[in-house]
């Protein structure tokens, strides 16, 4: 398993509402259109006005497929809701474990 780790800076406490909706009804519905999709978490920091978004792919070439069109799309999503990408890393995820974690 893969994970791309997006940091976004711009992510202040009057943004959680509208990301969380943006997330809800435009991210993860488009995600789920990629082949190899596995999941997303969305992190906020509010205090320091900076968000994280962990993108799940099944294998590494979903996950570098995927961003040929995702990075694009990402940054017209980000600024819609006023967000600035600082980086878009991809990692190997060595370990994934999750019980119940629907929120």
């Amino acid at each position: 398993m893969y994970a791309r780790l997006v940091a976004f800076s711009g992510a202040g406490a009057d943004k959680r509402e509208t990301m969380i909706q943006t997330v809800q009804q435009t991210v993860i519905p488009m995600l789920r259109q990629y082949d190899g999709f596995a999941g997303y978490i969305a992190l906020q920091d509010a205090a320091n006005e900076r968000a994280t978004a962990i993108i799940l792919w099944e294998n590494e070439d979903a996950a570098t497929t995927a961003e040929e069109t995702l990075a694009e799309r990402r940054q017209g999503i980000a600024g819609g809701v006023g967000l600035t990408i600082e980086s878009a890393d991809l990692y190997e995820a060595t370990v994934v474990e999750f019980e119940g974690a629907r929120v």
